[in-house]
């Protein structure tokens, strides 16, 4: 295989790209684009919205390939500055004095639930 490939006469140019065509064009492609940063639109409302039959995966598709649509995680928290941690250290120390009214407190054990998905992305 690589002795027929050495030996030719023209120099090797790879086949053309085979598999199924894009079913939208670089026009439809920025106009996608523009649909998704302009407005605050849904993929499924974009897919509607398009005049193309196409499937939202593929309007999907076309949003990350854009590249300037980026999906990252977000920071976990702002750092806090000198002023806030020395307010909180102050309210905490407040807090010591509260005495024999801690028997009143009751504590329990919270988690917060996202019934909707995972928090914390950048869209």
């Amino acid at each position: 295989m690589s002795y027929r490939v050495l030996t030719r006469k023209k120099p090797y140019e790879p086949k053309p790209r085979s598999g199924r065509p894009r079913v939208t064009d670089i026009r439809s492609d920025r106009r996608i684009q523009r649909m998704v940063s302009g407005q605050k639109m849904s993929v499924r409302e974009i897919t509607g919205a398009s005049r193309l039959q196409i499937y939202k995966n593929t309007v999907h598709r076309r949003i990350i390939e854009s590249g300037y649509m980026i999906h990252a995680k977000m920071a976990r928290r702002f750092p806090l500055s000198k002023l806030h941690i020395s307010n909180r250290l102050q309210w905490a120390r407040n807090q010591m004095s509260y005495g024999d009214k801690w028997v009143a407190v009751l504590f329990s054990d919270e988690k917060k639930w996202n019934l909707d998905g995972p928090d914390g992305n950048i869209k």
